[in-house]
């Protein structure tokens, strides 16, 4: 796949948001399918960077998106070059503005997973909500659950609707809207299903949103 190939050959959408895991792997936020080859986004880190990031287990990665939810990071987590480009076309009211305007950049580090963050900052009139320790070391148990039941198997539900679907299991919904989701109804679906039956009780997810 090229560098600049913006494509998701699973939905089909053009120009969609990535999450870049490292080790040449990024997941579509639309349909939540992972696609491994070289992207420009993972070239621009360092050799630490990927060196990390492709050491990443399920649980590690899991636990960084979780902790990015939490805003259990620091600002330096995010480029410069991203935090300017967001004041410059600022104000925000809701996070649907920030992803926006992330979507139009032509920025190297987009850092949607660090979408709560930047809501807190900068988002007018906002207050982003977490997690405390305790539900997010049950939120950790609830990820350990689901890596069990794929221990043997080399292909995984999107980190992103997962953690969607235990922080709705938790009942702790008030932070989905400050995520960034998969938007395709057709997986959402077929992935709230699945997650039910490893949990063997139901939880609703919206099928979009």
């Amino acid at each position: 796949m090229k560098p600049t190939d913006q494509n998701c050959n699973a939905c089909e959408r053009e120009d969609v948001v990535w999450d870049y895991m490292g080790a040449g792997m990024r997941f579509c936020t639309n349909c939540g399918c992972m696609s491994q080859g070289q992207f420009q986004e993972y070239d621009q880190w360092t050799p630490n960077e990927q060196m990390n990031r492709s050491c990443y287990t399920r649980q590690k990665r899991f636990r960084k998106y979780l902790a990015n939810a939490c805003q259990m990071q620091s600002n330096s987590s995010v480029p410069n070059d991203t935090w300017q480009f967001l004041i410059d076309h600022g104000p925000y009211s809701r996070p649907a503005q920030i992803i926006r305007a992330l979507k139009r950049s032509k920025l190297k580090r987009k850092c949607y997973d660090s979408l709560p963050m930047m809501c807190q900052h900068l988002c007018q009139n906002v207050r982003v909500p977490t997690l405390d320790d305790v539900e997010f070391h049950r939120a950790l148990e609830h990820f350990s659950t689901i890596d069990k039941h794929y221990k043997k198997e080399s292909s995984f539900i999107s980190y992103l609707y997962i953690l969607e679907y235990i922080l709705h299991k938790m009942e702790r919904q008030d932070l989905v809207p400050f995520l960034s989701r998969i938007q395709c109804r057709t997986r959402r679906a077929q992935y709230n299903v699945v997650l039910d039956k490893v949990f063997g009780t139901r939880v609703s997810v919206p099928p979009t949103f």
